[in-house]
């Protein structure tokens, strides 16, 4: 090959290259312009978070036999941090005796959990689940930082920020269902189970407020460390929210 065939090749080569950024460089620009694109942050943030504490978990000898966790329900049944009579059963006869297993779904739930949302892969199911993590340690008297957890998941879940530089983007063309996988700027038109379905959680929110409500100890401004209160403050705002995105839905 001679020389000019040589500087053709590499002027091409060049070319190539700089279209290539040129369109990348295009995509990550219109992926940050879209809708609840400012929330990107936060989902890192919250995925991050879920991996650094399966991690710690991996990295402890005493969570892989269920000790650890063993402890910690053990420490919350005696110092009286589990006001919820029918969670204190839940786990004396339910967790107690499958500490082992339960230890280490936990675990893995944080992981996958974590990975799903860094990754923006069927995020709206991994932030639900996250939720559900979350409200079952609150249930058992861990109130930080859970709490902030929630409320930042929440936000999450109804800003359908997984189609933002995520999976979910391609997922939702497969799975069109927004309890499941982030729908890119509520772009298509929505099942009536989708719409009812968060109508549904607006209602579950009323009914976990009002039953809480008469196991709230401190109803002062200092009341952050009552389960009970948390779960009431989150029941309603979670209500709220889930009720906002009915109306919007039932617009499309």
């Amino acid at each position: 090959m001679n020389p000019e065939d040589n500087a053709v090749g590499a002027r091409i080569e060049k070319v190539m290259k700089q279209k290539a950024s040129s369109r990348i460089l295009r995509f990550f620009r219109a992926e940050l312009q879209r809708e609840g694109a400012y929330l990107l942050p936060l989902r890192l943030f919250i995925g991050i978070g879920w991996v650094r504490a399966s991690l710690e978990k991996l990295l402890e000898a005493p969570w892989h036999s269920g000790a650890a966790l063993t402890k910690f329900l053990n420490t919350q049944l005696a110092d009286g941090h589990v006001v919820f009579p029918f969670y204190r059963s839940l786990i004396t006869d339910v967790f107690a005796p499958n500490v082992l297993a339960l230890s280490w779904i936990i675990i893995a739930g944080q992981l996958l959990v974590g990975a799903a949302l860094m990754a923006g892969a069927c995020t709206n199911f991994a932030l639900l689940c996250g939720m559900f993590m979350n409200l079952n340690f609150i249930l058992a008297g861990r109130v930080n930082p859970s709490a902030f957890y929630m409320v930042i998941q929440t936000v999450l879940f109804i800003a359908n920020t997984g189609s933002i530089l995520g999976l979910d983007y391609l997922i939702s063309k497969r799975i069109p269902f927004a309890l499941v996988v982030a729908q890119p700027q509520f772009e298509r038109k929505y099942l009536a189970i989708e719409k009812w379905s968060f109508l549904a959680l607006s209602a579950i929110s009323a009914v976990i407020a009002i039953v809480v409500r008469p196991h709230i100890r401190d109803y002062s401004p200092s009341s952050v460390d009552d389960p009970a209160m948390l779960i009431l403050v989150l029941a309603i705002f979670g209500g709220l929210a889930s009720l906002i995105t009915y109306f919007r839905l039932s617009q499309k």
